[in-house]
């Protein structure tokens, strides 16, 4: 078992949560790992938000594991559509649940997952970017909350968007800018493929 892993580190990112969103989630599930010995792997699902008709989903499990290509802080990731299904929520849990450890989830990263994500949508990849503005205000601390406290656990929230794998195809021969800089709606997930 991971020491990291700890019901006390859970509710402290659901208060940082709380602060983010100003509200608690509508759910929170665990995802099967794929390697267990890394700790529990969580999706915390918030319908209607930021807004209504929006769904955001976070993942909690990436951080209790370190990848070589991090240079200090763990990370978590979020995922952000217009969509009443609250089934993309559980995208950023998915993905980390599958590759935890083995992915870096960096920048301009396309990453393939074997099945359409819900069964809506064809979508079954996704692009690793900068979050939704909202919730790229730095990273959230994990650490103990005493005043005197001898250690920070920084994590930063890092976006996830969906895409087809037309679209994760495009970024592996012509780069993330180039996928990024065409016209496509982000948080649209029932949008037409643009590559």
């Amino acid at each position: 078992m991971n020491e990291r892993d700890t019901d006390v580190r859970f509710s402290r990112y659901l208060e940082q949560l709380l602060l983010l969103t100003g509200k608690e989630p509508t759910e929170v599930h665990e995802i099967a790992p794929a390697k267990p010995e890394g700790g529990r792997v969580r999706a915390v699902v918030y319908a209607d938000t930021p807004e209504p008709g929006y769904v955001t989903g976070f993942s909690y499990g990436l951080s209790l594991v370190r990848h070589p290509d991090w240079m200090s802080n763990g990370r978590e990731l979020v995922i952000t559509v217009r969509s009443d299904d609250i089934g993309w929520a559980g995208v950023p849990a998915e993905t980390v649940a599958a590759l935890r450890g083995m992915c870096a989830y960096a920048h301009g990263q396309a990453i393939g997952y074997m099945k359409s994500y819900v069964e809506s949508s064809e979508m079954s990849s996704i692009v690793v970017a900068d979050p939704a503005v909202r919730w790229s205000s730095g990273p959230v601390d994990l650490g103990p909350a005493e005043i005197d406290r001898t250690g920070q656990d920084l994590v930063d929230l890092v976006g996830v968007y969906p895409v087809y794998a037309s679209e994760r195809d495009f970024v592996y021969a012509k780069g993330f800018d180039a996928l990024w800089r065409l016209e496509w709606d982000r948080f649209d997930p029932r949008r037409l493929p643009v590559a």
